[in-house]
């Protein structure tokens, strides 16, 4: 007993001790559950400590600089709140979020800005990509005005959802991206698509904008042809140049421009004909490899009104934007 009241003793001295050298910030929480919260903080010291409850009601003593104190969702989603936005509207699937965002890795390299792209900056918001926390999950937590940062698993965010296949060296299992963002302001998807004269333009806004940031990742010089399609040129062939009426044969690899592939000759084995300008293949690709020698291996971005338009065909769904890497391997 003696015991158990020297250790509980000690414990008062302890917490008391810290609490007048760390004191127990100043909360202000919303109907949402979303706190500011005032540090206050040592002169002698740039960290601050303050007391935090979890998603199960328990508290946590968290201690260190305000930039590295983050609270973690049930799904595993590590999040922190710097300002509070007047907005009382959360985003749902299908609503066009016009964002201030950067993500850098955790020794501050820089990766991406929005402001790079486009001042008016926007997505559309898709159902969440993968478990353990992901950025779409991290937008739905946001109103208007709202600004927080969120820590989200860099192999999942780059490979799942951005669907890349070569994850960059420098990223290692476990490692987090670092995203910062504002909601600037959330459109319902139904109203914007009405503010547009056409679908067609809502559509080609948002491709564009698909387009701009898949392009970030590519060294080679895009070229944009008049239609719209892009054409990456990575090695350049000697042989003739194929011309409407050829029959022409490639091996291709081809996918959405989210990363992930569809079909694949050299999965196959077996290379693809056709005769070239007599509409047997999407007007994309029939485009793309009119302005191909032999031996060239290009990269073509088709926009889906060079390929299969507002129509599903087959796996691939209605305003598709394709990616073919293609080869010419003969044109006669």
């Amino acid at each position: 007993m003696k015991q158990n009241t020297i250790f509980i003793l000690l414990l008062i001295f302890i917490l008391g001790f810290a609490s007048c050298n760390n004191p127990k910030p100043e909360t202000k929480p919303d109907k949402t559950g979303k706190t500011d919260i005032k540090y206050n903080q040592d002169s002698a010291s740039e960290d601050v400590a303050v007391i935090m409850f979890n998603d199960n009601g328990e508290t946590e003593y968290v201690s260190g600089s305000p930039d590295k104190i983050f609270r973690t969702t049930k799904s595993g989603l590590e999040y922190r709140f710097i300002t509070n936005g007047k907005g009382k509207l959360y985003p749902k699937v299908g609503d066009v979020l016009y964002l201030d965002m950067t993500y850098k890795t955790e020794s501050d390299s820089l990766l991406f800005k929005s402001r790079d792209i486009d001042k008016n900056f926007k997505m559309r918001l898709t159902v969440p990509s993968h478990a353990g926390g992901c950025i779409e999950e991290a937008f739905m937590m946001m109103n208007e005005g709202d600004s927080a940062a969120f820590k989200i698993d860099a192999v999942n965010f780059l490979s799942i959802t951005q669907g890349k296949v070569n994850i960059p060296y420098y990223i290692k299992k476990g490692d987090k991206l670092i995203f910062n963002i504002k909601m600037v302001k959330i459109v319902d998807g139904s109203d914007y698509v009405k503010q547009n004269a056409e679908m067609y333009a809502f559509y080609i806004n948002q491709e564009n904008s698909l387009i701009d940031r898949y392009l970030l990742d590519f060294d080679y010089t895009a070229v944009k042809k008049e239609s719209g399609l892009r054409i990456l040129t990575i090695k350049k062939g000697s042989g003739k140049k194929a011309l409407p009426g050829n029959t022409v044969t490639i091996n291709y690899t081809a996918g959405f421009i989210d990363g992930s592939v569809f079909d694949s000759t050299i999965e196959r084995q077996q290379p693809f004909r056709f005769i070239l300008g007599k509409e047997e293949v999407i007007e994309g690709l029939d485009e793309g490899v009119a302005t191909m020698n032999v031996g060239d291996h290009c990269i073509l971005i088709i926009p889906f009104r060079l390929a299969y338009g507002e129509e599903k065909s087959g796996i691939i769904p209605p305003y598709s934007t394709l990616v073919f890497e293609v080869e010419l391997t003969d044109a006669k």
